[in-house]
């Protein structure tokens, strides 16, 4: 996310990007959303103290969300592009300038579960979980501020005039004398991640776990950023980006912690082989798809449409097995 953008406000000395004013605004509507949630209402009417301590979680929350986000966010930006800044303090002067996403989502998580520890014990999940739905609200409308600067755009250039404009594509300067159609990602991942925040409000209300929100995210960064040609890598890889490493190892993870927690409520099962087994044709197939577009960019609809299946083959092995434990449970209950 780069918040360097044309000048939306003069006031004075004083000059704010359109770039500032999206964030502030996907901030704050974020924490609206959040505060919607951890306070609306349930079946049973909460407590003083109950309400008071989620009031004062969130109040907390709001400053931690920006401080950590953006710490996070610009310190592995500065990892992946050093060269651009004057030592890592001076990364950290002004909150113009670039932020890695992966970074944003591990700050925010920070300041949600920071910020829990506040409600009662049975009250934090929920807290969480309504975080990440606002969480997700906040990475869709900040990938509108691209509209005004070149970042987030894709590596194929559309000469087709009947594709050139938003959805597909947009208008990018490639120099003093002339501009290209590229790719629109950024607004692919507004479309993508304003649906996975649809999808997390239902996780919300039926009461699953944040995980699958997360999984959803995750697995389709994995697809999105490998369309971008403006990604960060890791400075000893230049192949995949560091989201999508990010993503392939919270995927692994969830993976290996769903089969763990299954097998444990449900004893072992061959479902339990297919499940894996599918999820690594997911990951794989993934992966080879980013080899291959890299080679045959012509190729990139096709490329990203079997990418794009592999990666929901992913997340519904991680859902699905995640969430037979749960099953199990509710059906020795039932009993």
């Amino acid at each position: 996310m780069n918040l360097e953008t044309t000048t939306a406000i003069y006031a004075g000395n004083v000059s704010i990007g359109y770039g500032v004013l999206i964030a502030a605004m996907s901030l704050i509507s974020s924490w609206l959303i959040t505060f919607s949630l951890v306070t609306a209402p349930g079946k049973k009417a909460p407590d003083k103290k109950s309400a008071a301590r989620k009031l004062i979680g969130l109040i907390l929350y709001l400053p931690l969300f920006a401080i950590w986000g953006g710490a996070f966010g610009r310190l592995i930006h500065w990892y992946s592009h050093y060269e651009t800044y004057k030592g890592v303090w001076n990364a950290f002067r002004s909150i113009t300038g670039s932020y890695h996403e992966a970074g944003m989502v591990l700050g925010f998580f920070v300041a949600a579960f920071f910020s829990s520890m506040i409600c009662a014990k049975e009250d934090r999940k929920e807290f969480i979980s309504a975080c990440a739905t606002g969480q997700m609200l906040f990475l869709s409308l900040v990938s509108l501020v691209s509209l005004f600067n070149g970042a987030d755009r894709g590596k194929a250039v559309i000469t087709d005039p009947a594709y050139q404009g938003l959805p597909v594509s947009v208008q990018t300067a490639v120099d003093a004398a002339g501009s290209e159609f590229r790719t629109a990602v950024f607004f692919w991942k507004f479309m993508v991640l304003l649906l996975i925040t649809f999808i997390s409000l239902i996780f919300y209300f039926t009461k699953k776990s944040v995980l699958y929100t997360y999984v959803c995210y995750f697995s389709s960064m994995a697809l999105l950023d490998s369309a971008r040609y403006d990604a960060s890598f890791l400075r000893s890889n230049g192949f995949v980006s560091l989201m999508q490493v990010v993503a392939g190892i919270f995927l692994i993870v969830s993976m290996a912690t769903a089969v763990r927690r299954s097998v444990r409520k449900n004893r072992f099962r061959i479902w339990h082989i297919l499940s894996v087994i599918f999820f690594l044709s997911g990951l794989g197939m993934t992966i080879y798809m980013e080899y291959y577009v890299q080679r045959h960019g012509n190729l990139w609809v096709f490329c990203y449409l079997v990418m794009a299946a592999a990666c929901l083959v992913m997340a519904l092995s991680v859902i699905l097995t995640y969430g037979s434990a749960g099953e199990k449970i509710r059906r020795t209950k039932n009993k």
